[in-house]
């Protein structure tokens, strides 16, 4: 048996390898560099240049000087082994998610052709997500989210594999479930609510629940107990940084509130792929016409999902990140189960023909319209924007103009022209919870805002250059919300 599945196994490990591929086609250009990429990586730079764990960038806000605590921190550690391998610059930053992306494609995959008897329903899910919008920004954007959901996604898979009938699982192996759940908590915060779902299913679904459910629990507690032990050694930049952050990004108002809230935010991101609901009607009319509830792992994932829906709605942020994709993964397994059963003995009665013919139609259109939301845009972006896009070509007024040692205040954006010009940067971008600073003309030779833009302190700096370009509008788009489109101002005390 297990020889038979080795093939499927190499399907999603081709579909893995084909994601890491399409996305470094045009990992320099697309999309632009945000200042989220340089706050959430300076500190794995900081790591293997100096040897210590800290933000530089961030270092003046109060909190912030000698340790960085802002965020778990897996993805500055997978930044760092990719600086220490391949030097710096903005793919070196990109390249940890990127390749996180393409094995939570590849989990996705397996976890679905694990509970289905045939591989419909696992293409369908694995390539949901490998075309999800949503998914391949954040994947490109350098953040946590592709490395947390593929961890849970393992995990996933090693709990409702435990749960089959015919299953006597070790307890080792809900301990391996329970660490890969750690795992993704080291990277990002937001695959709490995942890991306590996992726990409750395991609790109602598992054979000897409460020694699965505890065994489950050491493991999750290995990792992000160790980060938290070790971030109590510094109390009260911890509550600066990470403590702050998470109160700000925690839902808030009433619970009918943060139910409408939660809603309308899908509604926001389905505004521009509506096939996914005709997807999920078929999905529906399958799981009903199959019966798939009878099966043991299927109604784990079904109160899995459930339950995971309705913590995201009570403790969700609703203003940023991409939190929705940890909901919709398991959204698209459960899918790629329901067309796997729309096609399943689709020959045998004229209904179940039907069944499948329109279950056909509804992947085709899905495809369709999420490849043309996550494709289109960067083909478009190349074709016509690509000079503007270029980020050595729109920095290299800064870059040339700047020496080793120099300091330079303003946008996180400028990060990369300036630690390769051998200079250090103080960022301005707003931080959840905090002031903001501002330049010192005796300290800071440089600023850096965006174009004609105000900024405290101006009048110990005068002016001096404007750099970058607008992006020229493509069928009435800028395809992103920001340019690179500088003012370089210097300090009247430095010269």
């Amino acid at each position: 048996m297990a020889t038979r599945h080795r093939p499927y196994g190499y399907a999603g490990l081709f579909l893995a390898a084909a994601f890491v591929v399409l996305q470094c086609l045009d990992v320099m250009t697309y999309p632009l560099f945000s200042y989220d990429e340089a706050l959430l990586n300076d500190a794995g730079w900081q790591l293997i240049t100096t040897g210590r764990f800290r933000a530089d960038i961030l270092s003046l806000n109060r909190g912030f000087e000698d340790h960085y605590l802002w965020q778990p921190p897996g993805l500055p550690l997978a930044s760092a082994v990719s600086y220490q391998l391949f030097g710096f610059g903005i793919w070196q930053t990109r390249l940890a998610s990127i390749l996180f992306g393409g094995l939570g494609v590849w989990a996705v995959f397996a976890f679905v052709r694990s509970i289905n008897p045939g591989t419909t329903g696992a293409w369908v899910a694995a390539l949901a997500l490998f075309f999800w919008p949503d998914w391949v920004l954040t994947a490109k954007e350098s953040r946590m989210d592709t490395a947390a959901i593929m961890a849970l996604v393992v995990a996933t898979h090693l709990v409702v594999q435990s749960l089959r009938p015919a299953a006597n699982p070790a307890l080792r192996t809900f301990f391996l479930a329970g660490l890969c759940a750690s795992v993704a908590t080291v990277f990002h915060t937001a695959a709490l609510p995942w890991g306590a779902s996992l726990a409750v299913i395991i609790l109602a679904f598992a054979r000897d629940r409460l020694r699965s459910t505890l065994v489950f629990g050491v493991g999750a507690a290995v990792l992000a107990g160790a980060w938290l032990t070790y971030a109590q050694q510094f109390l009260p930049e911890f509550q600066a940084q990470y403590l702050s952050l998470l109160l700000n990004r925690s839902g808030g108002g009433g619970i009918l509130d943060r139910f409408a809230a939660e809603g309308a935010r899908y509604a926001l991101e389905f505004r521009r792929l509506p096939a996914i609901y005709l997807l999920a009607l078929a999905a529906l009319v399958g799981m009903i016409a199959g019966r798939r509830w009878r099966d043991r792992q299927v109604r784990a994932l079904l109160a899995l999902t459930a339950l995971l829906l309705l913590l995201h709605a009570l403790v969700a942020g609703k203003i940023s990140g991409f939190y929705t994709l940890y909901p919709m993964t398991l959204v698209f397994c459960l899918i790629g189960t329901g067309i796997e059963a729309c096609l399943a003995e689709s020959g045998a009665f004229w209904r179940r023909r039907w069944i499948a013919l329109g279950a056909t139609v509804a992947c085709l259109a899905f495809m369709a319209n999420i490849a043309a939301f996550s494709v289109g845009p960067r083909l478009l972006a190349y074709w016509f924007q690509g000079p503007q896009r270029d980020y050595a070509v729109q920095m290299a007024p800064l870059s040339s103009r700047l020496k080793p040692g120099d300091q330079v205040w303003g946008s996180a954006v400028a990060w990369i022209a300036v630690v390769k010009a051998g200079a250090r940067l103080d960022a301005l971008d707003w931080v959840p919870g905090l002031e903001g600073t501002r330049p010192d003309p005796q300290r800071h030779k440089y600023v850096v805002v965006d174009r004609d833009a105000s900024f405290a302190g101006a009048d110990g700096y005068r002016k001096i250059d404007g750099f970058g370009a607008e992006l020229p509008l493509v069928f009435g788009s800028r395809l992103s919300n920001k340019p690179y489109d500088f003012d370089l101002w210097q300090s009247n005390a430095l010269q």
